[in-house]
């Protein structure tokens, strides 16, 4: 039986992705521009040509525009420290200071998947532009991951400061009781429960809050529960195809041969979740938006400071 061995390369699209020049030189890949241009000055770097997907800017152009989108994603506030004596409203307040944590985390993951180019002390511009993308997708799953933490601790400080609670019924269709603990009764939080509860005790403006963020914010939603619980979501142009189609031929009784066509071709699994990060990251910043408008103004609508303990005056 005679044997031949057959050698294939492909690589990712994102390769190619980012093209950077200086003066008059051609665009070239990072790696081969550091190579150059090992001990260039940020006074040199800034007035660098970058050609990224088609789009060119200087450098610092790029870099300005980084700062711009860094800074149109706001933070949520919520009050300094203060002793309420309340305890689910205690509790609520714990959970909002959870969703501004999860908010913050989200905006930086964020920001980092939106940064085109990382420096090369960060991330080593030898290694080309793969390890620059890949970061950049890993950042906006992490980011994807922190929006929907936060939506769950709002949810969380509105069952708390509602007493929502009290109307769960466990396993066993046990009503709650005094005795149930903060472990207990923290896992009956759902998105279904809460604007229930909301809508039966006929607090509206809170409900319609909440649905209508959740709303903005179900595609990033959608993302997230595949991330945490259906192996992941896809990055387009992060890998490269099969180098090689494989088609296993079927076995036909009636002695013709069979005709080999795609529907015999053998394809690795894939989520069937895909997403662009340059053409989605639009769709965090709306979810980051949604999020810190919902938080400020649950915040407001609960008002903690009305339930807090003065000292002295």
């Amino acid at each position: 039986m005679s044997r031949f061995t057959i050698t294939a390369k492909t690589t990712p699209e994102c390769e190619d992705f980012l093209k950077i020049k200086w003066n008059d030189e051609t665009y070239q890949t990072i790696d081969k521009f550091i190579e150059i241009h090992n001990n260039a000055t940020q006074e040199e770097l800034d007035n660098c040509m970058i050609c990224y997907r088609g789009t060119e800017k200087t450098y610092r152009e790029f870099i300005n525009d980084h700062v711009a989108f860094s800074n149109s994603l706001g933070f949520a506030k919520l009050s300094s420290w203060m002793v309420i004596p309340n305890g689910n409203i205690n509790a609520s307040r714990y959970f909002m200071k959870k969703a501004t944590d999860c908010l913050q985390n989200a905006r930086l993951f964020t920001m980092n998947s939106h940064l085109i180019l990382n420096t090369d002390f960060n991330l080593g511009w030898k290694d080309g532009y793969i390890p620059q993308f890949l970061m950049r997708c890993i950042n906006f799953g992490t980011a994807t991951a922190w929006y929907s933490n936060t939506f769950d601790q709002l949810l969380q400080a509105v069952y708390w400061a509602y007493d929502l609670y009290k109307n769960a019924v466990d396993r066993d269709e046990e009503q709650y009781d005094d005795s149930w603990d903060a472990k207990k009764i923290m896992t009956f939080c759902t998105y279904e429960f809460v604007v229930g509860e909301l809508k039966t005790k006929g607090i509206t403006n809170i409900r319609k809050k909440l649905t209508s963020c959740s709303g903005k914010i179900e595609e990033v939603r959608k993302w997230a529960n595949y991330i945490k619980h259906k192996g992941g979501i896809e990055y387009k142009y992060l890998e490269a195809d099969d180098p090689l189609k494989i088609i296993l031929k079927p076995i036909d009784t009636s002695g013709a041969d069979a005709v080999l066509d795609d529907r015999f071709a053998l394809e690795n699994f894939k989520s069937p979740i895909e997403v662009d990060i340059d053409e989605k990251i639009p769709v965090l910043t709306d979810a980051h938006k949604a999020l810190l408008d919902c938080i400020t103004d649950i915040i407001n609508e609960i008002n903690y400071s009305q339930y807090e303990l003065k000292f002295g005056g």
